[in-house]
């Protein structure tokens, strides 16, 4: 009888365990879901953009305080985009000129910088290093995140991606600076 028992509880204490691992693993996996996933949402996102648009990923540009670390740059006839990933989980609140937003999960704020800001920078870096005056257009993009506020038409969610780009249709820069562009980018990859 005792045997039972003790069997008993053991079972019992073996599947208290499971459930709490369970229960660990779905609150990780709800709260800090992987920046590589969120880096494939993106990329497959860009992957499906035609032949005009090509993609630079991890474009590392120095500037006078460091390097600039810029996710993607896409350069196509329409413009240079400057992309800038968040993969933060929750509701994303603020305004696009304030330097601080707030992101809310499962009551929990937390503060970040404006990404927009982040995004400014890595432009004016590209900038500097290009030495031309190209049509630069600023792009960030939350993989998780719901965005509360309107924060411009820079800030967008994953799946808006492929409507962003097509917003973007008149001609703007040459085969050539295009050419160059590309050359000198090939150079900052990371």
């Amino acid at each position: 009888m005792l045997e039972i028992v003790s069997l008993y509880w053991i079972k019992i204490f073996a599947t208290f365990v499971v459930f709490i691992v369970l229960i660990i693993f779905f609150i990780r996996s709800g709260s800090e879901q992987s920046s590589t996933s969120g880096t494939i949402l993106i990329r497959s996102e860009l992957d499906r953009l035609d032949e005009n648009y090509k993609v630079f990923s991890n474009v590392m540009v120095h500037t006078e305080r460091g390097i600039s670390h810029i996710p993607y740059v896409v350069v196509c006839p329409y413009g240079i985009f400057v992309i800038t990933c968040c993969h933060y989980v929750g509701k994303v609140s603020g305004h696009e000129n304030e330097p601080e937003w707030n992101i809310k999960t499962r009551g929990i704020k937390e503060t970040i910088l404006n990404p927009l800001w982040e995004n400014r920078k890595h432009i004016n870096a590209l900038e500097k290093k290009l030495g031309l005056e190209l049509p630069f257009i600023p792009l960030v993009i939350f993989t998780y995140s719901k965005l509360i506020n309107d924060f411009g038409p820079a800030a967008i969610r994953v799946r808006r991606l492929n409507d962003f780009f097509s917003g973007y249709g008149k001609t703007l820069i040459s085969q050539t600076d295009q050419n160059s562009v590309m050359n000198t980018l090939k150079e900052y990859r990371g």
